[in-house]
C-alpha cells in the first residue's frame, strides 16, 4: 500500500497545468465515447464541475491509501448520491478505466509500470467499494 501511495504521488508529480488539463479533458472524453448514457446525467456539464468531481476521485484514492476509514464512508456517500442522478454500477470501471487510459496516453512513457499497477490497484478497489454501495 505505501509502495501504491509513492508510485500515485510520483505520477501525480508529473501532471504540470496543461498536462493536467488534458488529463481531465480525455479522460471525460474517452468515458462519454465508451459510455454516452453518462454524458446525459450531467445536469451542469461545465468544466468547473467536470474538474470538481475529477479533484474528488483524486482525493478518494488518496484518502483509500491513507485513511481507508474516510475514503470508505465518503465514497460511501458519493454513490448515495450518484445513485439519485441514476449512475449504475458499470458506469465507474469505465470511468476508471478511462482515467488509466488518458494517464497512460498523457504521461507516456514517465508512466512506467509501476505507476500504472499502483492506479489499477487503487480505481479496482474503489470500484469494488462502489458496487458495494450501490443501489442500480
Amino acid at each position: 500500500m505505501n509502495d501504491d501511495l509513492h508510485q500515485i504521488t510520483s505520477s501525480l508529480q508529473l501532471l504540470d497545468e496543461d498536462k493536467s488539463d488534458n488529463l481531465l479533458s480525455l479522460t471525460y472524453s474517452t468515458f462519454f465515447e465508451v459510455c454516452p448514457e453518462a454524458e446525459s446525467l450531467w445536469e451542469k456539464d461545465d468544466p468547473d464541475s467536470r474538474g470538481k468531481m475529477f479533484n474528488g476521485i483524486i482525493l478518494t484514492i488518496m484518502d483509500n491509501l491513507t485513511r481507508p476509514e474516510v475514503c470508505e464512508n465518503n465514497l460511501a456517500s458519493d454513490v448515495k448520491d450518484h445513485d439519485e442522478y441514476g449512475v449504475d454500477k458499470g458506469m465507474y470501471g469505465l470511468f476508471f478505466t478511462s482515467l488509466l487510459q488518458a494517464l497512460n496516453t498523457i504521461l507516456g512513457e514517465d508512466f512506467n509500470q509501476e505507476m500504472q499497477q499502483a492506479w489499477k490497484r487503487q480505481l479496482d478497489q474503489l470500484e469494488g467499494m462502489a458496487h458495494k454501495h450501490t443501489c442500480r
